[in-house]
């Protein structure tokens, strides 16, 4: 096996919105790494049907657009991390517009601004439709093969952070897949931006790969995590009985379609802002009416709309609903949540810093406070501008030396033999999280779930010490361990709050501060 070392000023593991948009700022600071697991447009930005919402036009304002989001926080957000990511956004939205980002317009040239559920203006922007995390990837991808100061690392597997010996960290060791190699980055400063943990659901809206594994890698570090327990379920998520799934744009509902039962009755039609009530609402009032019938699934309807203007602007999710066997045009399609997006995580200020020196976290791999206890929709693609851009900022004032002698460790490798055993513990952990830590929750249930993730992790993939460092025994171990950590801050956290719903406790007084369940 090779192993190899670079050096450089900055480091990004994941090339999602986050980690593109760091690289690209911090290109002209200096020499930049970016590590992917798989290709360069393989992280859950890439499938983002939701827009960006900014204020860009006359008639909205920054004020109202931080209202929208601490509201649908319910009341947990961090206020002036909010005012940050809207004020900042905006500008930063209009610089990806100068640099020539393809938004959707109209014939006459005109910005096309979408509406969302919790949005009080129309101003979400779109591109290509209902694929704008396509589009933003593939922009900012093209930005950095510009720069000859990136180097690109797929295919390579961040399993560990170095740190020096103040305890900084100074860089990561990366498994090289596709050439089973070693490579160690050497970097003052390094930004995680790997994703969130949606994927240990086993309905989820998120490619396989979003296991958590920044949040992991930091908790080893020694970095803190922080309301891992707030896990979104997109409202919407098409619904087939073998479990696999999709997402249905909210953009559709923004667009007119309603939402049904199995009796074809409207049941948000009189809740306050229907069907455009923010995600938490939606999610809940599908999983009560699912309760309430004998299909596990609603319908949303497009019956009404003009089919031409859905061919249109959702061509995308009209085909692959159509490939499904589902005529839209005739019948409502079937939808239920599914776990869609991680609102806790790696613990960070205003300027994305860990409280590890040297450590960075942007995207959804961080709980930078702006989510409070439920996302706004299209607020996280910019959240990753925002912070991403803020990390680098703050990293090259600080002007870090680059690390001389950094901990490496033994040698990692892979065993094939683990493969098939760790996707069925990966299937068995996946139906047990949905079961006792999904949309709705209990004592109950999170203790059932707290006691078989201590049953799993007492018999792990490899019991054996020299197959500490195997990839596929890391990954069981790490999945098991951030699904304990949920779980506990689910139990912790005892009333009722945005995504987080407990049956047996009551709702939580809205406060004007965050308030965060640390796990260490």
């Amino acid at each position: 096996m090779t192993v190899d070392t670079l050096d450089c000023d900055f480091l990004v593991l994941g090339s999602g919105a986050a980690g593109l948009y760091a690289a690209w700022q911090a290109a002209a600071l200096g020499r930049v790494v970016l590590v992917t697991d798989g290709a360069l447009a393989s992280g859950s930005s890439y499938w983002a049907q939701g827009g960006i919402a900014a204020v860009t036009t006359d008639d909205d304002a920054l004020e109202a657009h931080v209202a929208d989001t601490l509201a649908a926080g319910r009341g947990l957000c961090d206020r002036a991390a909010v005012e940050i990511l809207v004020a900042e956004g905006a500008a930063v939205v209009r610089a990806l517009i100068a640099a020539g980002m393809p938004f959707d317009t109209d014939a006459d040239g005109r910005l096309r601004r979408g509406l969302e559920g919790g949005h009080s203006h129309h101003r979400i922007l779109h591109a290509l439709g209902v694929q704008t995390g396509k589009a933003l990837v593939d922009f900012l991808i093209a930005r950095i093969r510009e720069c000859d100061t990136i180097t690109v690392v797929e295919h390579g597997f961040a399993h560990r952070l170095l740190r020096d010996a103040d305890g900084r960290c100074a860089g990561a060791r990366i498994h090289r897949q596709d050439v089973d190699g070693e490579l160690r980055v050497r970097a003052p400063a390094t930004l995680l931006a790997t994703g969130g943990y949606s994927a240990l659901f086993e309905r989820t809206t998120n490619p396989a790969g979003a296991l958590g594994v920044g949040v992991g890698l930091a908790r080893a570090a020694g970095a803190r995590q922080a309301d891992l327990e707030f896990v979104q379920f997109h409202p919407t998520a098409f619904h087939e009985a073998s479990g696999r799934t999709f997402l249905i744009s909210e953009a559709l509902r923004g667009a007119g379609a309603t939402l049904v039962n199995a009796a074809g009755e409207r049941f948000l039609a009189d809740a306050p802002g229907a069907e455009l009530a923010p995600r938490d609402v939606v999610a809940s009032a599908i999983t009560a009416e699912i309760a309430r019938q004998d299909v596990p699934y609603v319908g949303l309807d497009l019956r009404h709309l003009d089919p031409a203007m859905l061919e249109q602007s959702f061509g995308f999710i009209m085909a692959a609903i159509a490939e499904r066997g589902i005529d839209w045009r005739r019948e409502p399609v079937p939808v239920a949540p599914a776990a869609h997006y991680c609102i806790g995580g790696v613990a960070t200020d205003h300027h994305g810093a860990t409280d590890v020196p040297g450590l960075y976290a942007a995207g959804e791999v961080a709980a930078t406070g702006v989510h409070g206890a439920n996302r706004l929709a299209s607020n996280s693609l910019l959240e990753c501008l925002v912070f991403a851009q803020r990390a680098v900022a703050h990293a090259a004032e600080r002007a870090a030396p680059r690390p001389g002698r950094v901990d490496n460790g033994p040698i990692w490798r892979v065993e094939p033999g683990h493969a098939d055993a760790f996707a069925t513990r990966r299937r068995d952990l996946g139906a047990l999280m949905m079961r006792h830590v999904g949309i709705e929750r209990d004592r109950a249930g999170l203790e059932a779930a707290l006691a078989a993730i201590e049953t799993a992790r007492a018999a792990p993939l490899s019991a054996s010490p020299d197959r500490a460092d195997d990839y596929f025994a890391f990954l069981d171990r790490h999945v098991h361990a951030l699904a304990d950590a949920i779980a506990r801050a689910a139990l912790a956290r005892e009333t009722s709050v945005g995504v987080h719903c407990r049956r047996d406790t009551r709702p939580a007084v809205h406060r004007d501060r965050p308030v965060f369940v640390s796990v260490k």
